[in-house]
């Protein structure tokens, strides 16, 4: 197991219950620019070097760098969306369940060039209708990537979630 993720089975408690907790009513193009703003503030704070995605429906929202990103962090971008994608789970959740399984992406018919195994984009949910989008950082670890989006949603939901980078506070 990825010493990122310490005690798996905890760690992917934490993100079951955010993805749980993070499930909006609507979701409109106007949500998606609040959203990227929400998250580059919180990247900026953080003073990473990421860049910051929101899609929905196949359309880019939003789309912007902080600090001094490579340009390697938008294919990383387009493979963790992948993952939510194919699987409506974060590509976080998509990753500890693989490693906690011993599976691959090729395994499941999947091709690295398209997919990743690591955190940083989660699905953007709606009631009713289901993952309708992304939303994802590149350029932190991936547990930081995965939780300034978690923090960004939940901030936009006023709502608390766990956080996966400090368990049981």
């Amino acid at each position: 197991m990825n010493p990122e993720f310490g005690d798996g089975n905890t760690m992917l408690d934490l993100v079951l219950q955010q993805e749980k907790s993070l499930r909006f009513a609507s979701f409109t193009m106007e949500d998606g620019w609040k959203l990227g703003l929400i998250i580059r503030d919180r990247v900026t704070e953080h003073g990473g070097n990421a860049a910051v995605d929101i899609t929905v429906g196949g359309v880019q929202l939003f789309r912007c760098a902080v600090g001094v990103p490579t340009p390697n962090n938008s294919r990383w971008i387009r493979r963790k969306m992948n993952s939510v994608l194919e699987n409506w789970k974060s590509s976080l959740r998509v990753t500890i369940e693989m490693e906690m399984a011993n599976r691959t992406l090729e395994g499941f018919g999947m091709s690295t060039a398209e997919f990743a195994l690591s955190g940083g984009s989660f699905p953007i949910w709606v009631e009713g209708q289901g993952v309708i989008g992304t939303a994802t950082v590149s350029g932190l670890p991936q547990t930081h990537d995965h939780q300034m989006v978690a923090e960004s949603i939940a901030q936009m939901l006023t709502v608390s979630v766990p956080n996966i980078l400090q368990p049981g506070k």
